[in-house]
């Protein structure tokens, strides 16, 4: 994608630069002083009209400069490649005809937005700031969209909202071109409003399945599997006209009449009353709920909300109430806690990586970060056994309703619901308690610039307290950490709509917006699970001859985001006598066993769910019982320190066990394809056999 393209090929060789040595201008192409190596496009031959990124439908050049050089990290600015920058109106993009670094082609490969962005392409949702930096010195100054600019930039560096640095210098670059750049740059990542990004490629997705809990059906499946009674679903959210931030239909008490709703909605914050969001059969049920609203001194309306679900209990147990906002970290300590996270693993240059390396440990400890990932595994862990061991409903309250109760109402249906342990239950899981119920993802994410004093990476939070899931039961969940981290880098890609918005009404806000400045192009905006259900031939079709190989590196992404301890698990229960007569009785379950492993490994390996798939009954699991004292909990180095070239624990003792990773090797999973293959041929004899007979 990032590559010339098709074309006569270009020239090019080696020379290299030291910056210290050079006098600006007096360096001619060619000349060459024999210390770091620098790769350079010959200029004279390149045909510069080839020199351009690929441009998905609808997708805009705005401005380009030549000439660039792009550092490897943690190099001092001194190990770069040459190539064009340019901006979109959706990504900066670098281009050269030079190779890829491994480490670079391997993390693209296991992104989710692999099929939009290259190599070298960084989505401008993605950009958390922009310095201007000199290779001569170690200050560097923050630009803002407004900042006036000097008359000339040495460099460019980017941080990522993923945790990565990018170092782009100007040396070479024609005079006015690194100004062009940077105020498109600024302009384009720092939107004023959501419509502003680049949210649609032209073509529709492909269907993943995944109900998006804006129809009554989907919410009446999940009543049906949990079995939860004495709920019901309200379509009286139908027009936003009760709460924007929730979906058209709701889930509440049996016996509250939708008048009474929406008198009830008025008292609490954001007009969010309580809603079900998941239950037992045996009547227990997860209730998210704002707080009162601090106008309202009359907290009649909160206790008779919470009296109705209580009587909504089949043995009228008292609920048991989580006042989050009392026992779990507020969004600015959360907030604080990234800021001090992002700064230890951002550094710029060898010396501060080396420095910070030396007291890595103590100052992680100093972020908080990983007290606020125990303590919310700590209170969902009490929730989990109140629901399990005490069969009583849980209220979880937060001040908006849509922020920290997420994070618990997840963890806990993660630690008592089977289903939410395979990659469908947790993409039904996000879509359901994250994207349906209104997790503010637009402020949280800062994918606009006028809320900054709202931001607070709530999502991370929860995906790190999952990742410390995976780590104390390494067989219990269908995908690794891997796909974890895919999902917190896709949640900065604006292609991938499922964590763009801060509700559903804002995502059809936005699309009604993008449909009528753009009336003569259907807007179609992409759920990130879709990338399990997507056609090769789509995207291939799109590249109109990049000479780059085509990017299709989902086997070994698949490999990387399937948790291959889980699939063993799932053979392991078929390896007993009579397996392959019952794995032919569509009754058994040994019968369902086999199907999901062949839905897994099969040859089309898309996951196409069909929402018409049976309904298959909750069935309680508390084996999951967590350590969540501090002792006990890792740091997300595959997360955290992904883009870093070596990782800042390498110096310490204790480094090979932090940086074990969850994903397996490739032995593994040819002893899983060996025996899958074996599966298949006796499940092929047995039914020939039977045929013959």
């Amino acid at each position: 994608m990032n590559s010339h393209r098709k074309g006569t090929p270009s020239a090019r060789f080696t020379t290299y630069i030291d910056f210290e040595e050079i006098n600006d201008g007096l360096t001619t192409v060619g000349e060459t002083v024999p210390l770091r190596p620098i790769d350079v496009p010959e200029e004279t031959n390149v045909d510069e009209e080839k020199i351009e990124p690929h441009l998905l439908p609808g997708e805009i050049m705005i401005a380009r400069a030549n000439n660039v050089l792009k550092f490897a990290p943690l190099k001092a600015n001194r190990t770069g490649i040459s190539g064009t920058l340019f901006v979109t109106n959706f990504k900066v993009s670098f281009v050269t005809s030079l190779p890829v670094e491994t480490k670079e082609r391997d993390m693209h490969s296991r992104s989710l937005q692999n099929r939009f962005l290259g190599v070298h392409d960084v989505c401008l949702s993605e950009v958390d700031m922009v310095n201007q930096f000199s290779e001569d010195s170690a200050k560097k100054k923050r630009l803002l969209y407004n900042t006036q600019m000097p008359p000339r930039l040495s460099g460019l560096q980017l941080v990522l909202k993923s945790l990565r640095v990018i170092n782009f210098s100007f040396k070479f670059t024609p005079t006015g071109e690194d100004i062009r750049v940077a105020q498109a740059l600024l302009h384009h990542a720092f939107p004023t409003s959501i419509d502003h990004l680049f949210l649609s490629c032209g073509y529709a997705p492909s269907s993943p399945g995944i109900p998006d809990f804006c129809r009554p059906a989907d919410w009446e499946h999940e009543l049906q599997r949990t079995r939860c009674p004495n709920w019901r679903v309200s379509k009286h959210n139908e027009f936003f006209n009760l709460c924007a931030s929730l979906p058209t239909v709701l889930v509440v008490p049996r016996d509250l009449l939708d008048a009474q709703l929406e008198q009830a909605a008025q008292h609490f914050q954001g007009t969010r009353p309580p809603v079900w969001c998941w239950g037992t059969p045996a009547g227990a049920a997860l209730v998210r709920m704002a707080q009162i609203s601090p106008s309202i001194t009359d907290k009649q309306q909160e206790n008779r909300m919470m009296g109705l679900v209580h009587r909504c209990h089949p043995m009228r147990l008292q609920p048991k109430i989580f006042d989050l906002d009392q026992i779990l970290p507020s969004l600015k300590e959360i907030q604080i806690s990234y800021i001090k996270l992002r700064e230890l693993h951002t550094p710029d240059d060898p010396t501060q990586f080396w420095e910070q390396d030396r007291h890595y440990f103590s100052r992680l400890e100093s972020s908080r970060w990983l007290s606020h990932v125990s303590k919310c595994l700590e209170v969902a862990q009490n929730a989990a056994t109140a629901i399990l061991h005490q069969n009583s409903s849980v209220i979880l309250q937060d001040a908006s309703g849509c922020d920290l109760s997420a994070v618990i109402s997840s963890l806990v249906q993660l630690l008592l619901d089977p289903h939410v342990r395979t990659i469908r239950g947790f993409h039904c899981l996000i879509q359901k308690e994250w994207v349906a119920l209104g997790h503010p993802f637009t402020k949280r994410l800062g994918h606009t610039r006028n809320q900054v004093e709202e931001q607070s990476p709530v999502w991370l939070l929860f995906l790190d307290c999952v990742y410390q899931v995976s780590l104390q039961h390494h067989t219990a969940l269908e995908f690794t950490s891997e796909y974890l981290v895919a999902l917190w880098h896709a949640a900065h890609c604006s292609l991938h709509s499922s964590f763009m918005f801060n509700s559903v009404s804002a995502k059809y806000s936005a699309s009604d917006v993008l449909q009528r400045e753009n009336p003569q192009q259907p807007i179609y905006l992409r759920p990130v699970w879709s990338w399990w259900a997507e056609n090769k031939s789509i995207i291939e079709n799109e590249q109109n001859g990049s000479d780059e190989e085509p990017l299709d590196c989902k086997t070994s992404a698949r490999e990387a985001f399937l948790n291959v301890h889980y699939i063993q698990k799932l053979f392991k229960s078929l390896a007993i006598s009579g397996a392959v007569r019952r794995i032919s009785d569509p009754l058994s379950s040994a019968y369902h066993t086999w199907q999901h492993i062949d839905c897994l490994m099969g040859e089309t390996r898309q996951l196409p769910y069909d929402p018409a798939t049976p309904i298959v009954p909750l069935q309680l699991d508390g084996s999951l019982r967590l350590d969540t004292s501090l002792s006990n909990l890792r740091p997300w180095l595959n997360c955290f320190c992904a883009w870093l070239s070596e990782p800042a624990m390498l110096t310490l003792n204790d480094s090979e066990s932090l940086l074990k990773d969850s994903s397996p090797a490739s032995h593994h999973w040819s002893h899983i394809h060996e025996m899958y293959n074996t599966m298949k041929d006796l499940l092929s004899q047995n039914l020939t056999n039977g045929a013959a007979q």
